[in-house]
């Protein structure tokens, strides 16, 4: 299969990249064909991986609007990103640990969220946002860090997603958590194909009852949240 992994590191965020494409070299879906693309305004010429990895040219903008616009990224790449049969999303600030094979494969994959497994999370309650869960409906909160599909499946996301945020946005509205309460509204109404656990977004200090396999790093936010 060729498999794309999506990473966005503008600014800062590119000192996360190489020792997070050394650990995808090592865990990720090693039986496949993976090109590693990565979203940014820095130089990728010294990272080191054994794997194909494409520099697609980003402009940085000020938070929120790297991970509110982050589908719309995607979405405005899809003619190449269409080349490859499976893309995956992983935040830049994630190391993998253990062996990431072809248990995600699937048309539209999800990640419980690690704080709020199994539960029904902090989804966007305004009826004017395009974001949001009524009390009525039923959920499993989703975490933005890490997710995909199979190409066709994850463009139609993307798009969607891109959408509804920018729709939003020109009503003055900026959901709660930003990409990841407009993710959590589509997979509501697009059921994933495949739920996987909290390990594949275990948060590097905590300690839960979950194999660890993709690590979100502790770091300071508001440190690579400035300009």
């Amino acid at each position: 299969m060729k498999i794309g992994l999506l990473i966005i590191a503008t600014n800062k965020y590119i000192n996360f990249v190489n020792p997070l494409l050394n650990s995808a070299d090592e865990w990720f879906l090693k039986d496949h064909d993976v090109t590693y693309f990565v979203f940014t305004n820095q130089e990728i010429s010294n990272i080191e991986t054994k794997r194909n990895i494409k520099k697609i040219e980003t402009v940085h903008k000020n938070w929120p609007f790297m991970t509110l616009e982050r589908y719309k990224l995607f979405f405005n790449s899809k003619e190449i990103l269409s080349e490859m049969d499976y893309l995956y999303y992983c935040d830049a600030d994630m190391r993998f640990v253990n062996n990431v094979g072809d248990e995600i494969l699937s048309d539209l994959v999800a990640t419980q969220h690690p704080g709020h497994y199994e539960r029904r999370g902090t989804p966007e309650t305004n009826p004017n946002s395009l974001a949001c869960v009524y009390p009525h409906e039923n959920m499993q909160y989703f975490a933005g860090g890490f997710n995909g599909g199979n190409s066709k499946e994850f463009l139609k996301m993307s798009e969607t997603l891109s959408n509804n945020i920018d729709n939003d946005y020109s009503r003055g509205i900026i959901a709660i958590w930003h990409d990841e309460s407009h993710l959590n509204r589509y997979m509501i109404d697009n059921v994933p194909t495949k739920i996987l656990d909290p390990s594949y977004c275990y948060p590097e200090s905590w300690s839960i009852p979950f194999d660890k396999k993709l690590l979100a790093l502790d770091k300071n936010h508001s440190e690579y949240r400035t300009p």
